[in-house]
């Protein structure tokens, strides 16, 4: 590794301040559609998961005296993935280090938490790009109207059929709805979604957004913004990286995510410098007069069993 990632260049601080950022919460929701499971090299297997192995009442399970036990196993398959680093720096010049006020402005700070938006955003927008396609999570039906029609709506039915599915394919509960922002902001209004909300939290009637489960599902709205304007075009073209038409009904392992346990997917990613998620290196490049910092992320994300996920085509209009 080039001299300038060794540890000498590791700053602890900066990477700290970058592992936060990098955590759950805030607009980004990657780590709550596809958890992260750190692997301990750049290319290995995962498994593909049939979910409905278990529900096959397929063996002879009665066990004579001084016999062995029917041997069973999950059924699966495998695949490959290939962790791709990632990196983005910012240079910090002397005179701006020089005449920042500390106690407003850390200019180095500053630029760790803009690198770890910018490699937070292509995670978003990659894992897009798989779960909310039909090609990939083909178990998918246009609600019965869009969320944001005058008459015929029925929010309920459309989410108890994407569970009833998700639970007979998969054999897992459904316990996470992705709900892209314009599709709330159609959803909250609904008289059922509200009097529902009524009977739980009255205080989200003032607040004015969908409570935090619905019909037993964990309710993941997420709001990270992208500016879609080509390379180049000054004018900006912002809107919501998750602005499809279509809602994510789905099985997402929290308690114990692994290579071995059954979710609709996951962020495969390796640790940098031994054992960080993200790592922040400060070194200099003196003939800019100024402070490099970095930070790299090393990943991939895969849909390990797309059977655990439901996509209600057609949600919006």
């Amino acid at each position: 590794m080039a001299d300038r990632y060794s540890t000498l260049n590791l700053n602890r601080t900066l990477t700290q301040f970058a592992m936060e950022s990098m955590g759950a919460g805030g607009p980004f929701v990657a780590d709550r559609v596809a958890p992260v499971v750190h692997v301990p090299v750049t290319n290995g297997k995962y498994y593909v998961f049939s979910g409905t192995e278990a529900l096959r009442d397929d063996y002879d399970a009665l066990r004579a005296p001084k016999t062995e036990s029917n041997e069973i196993s999950r059924s699966y398959s495998s695949a490959t993935y290939a962790c791709q680093q990632y990196g983005l720096k910012d240079l910090v010049a002397d005179e701006e280090l020089d005449n920042a006020d500390r106690a407003v402005i850390d200019p180095e700070r500053d630029a760790i938490e803009l690198i770890t938006r910018k490699l937070k955003l292509p995670i978003e927008m990659r894992l897009i790009a798989k779960v909310m396609d039909t090609n990939v999570v083909t178990n998918n039906a246009s609600a019965t109207a869009a969320w944001n029609a005058g008459s015929g709506v029925d929010i309920e039915g459309d989410i108890d059929a994407a569970k009833l599915s998700v639970r007979k394919k998969a054999g897992v509960e459904p316990n996470t709805i992705v709900v892209p922002p314009h599709i709330a902001a159609a959803a909250k209004k609904d008289s059922n979604i509200r009097e529902l909300v009524k009977y739980t939290d009255s205080t989200l009637l003032v607040g004015g957004e969908l409570p935090p489960k619905l019909f037993g599902l964990e309710v993941v709205i997420p709001m990270a913004l992208s500016d879609e304007a080509a390379p180049g075009v000054s004018t900006p073209n912002v809107d919501f990286a998750w602005d499809d038409n279509s809602v994510l009904v789905a099985y997402v392992e929290r308690q114990s995510p692994s290579k071995r346990a059954i979710s609709l997917a996951y962020q495969f990613r390796r640790p940098v410098a031994g054992s960080l998620d993200v790592a922040a290196y400060r070194y200099r490049d003196e003939s800019r007069h100024a402070t490099v910092i970095e930070g790299l992320i090393e990943q991939t994300e895969e849909v390990v069993c797309a059977d655990c996920g439901f996509l209600i085509t057609g949600a919006y209009a």
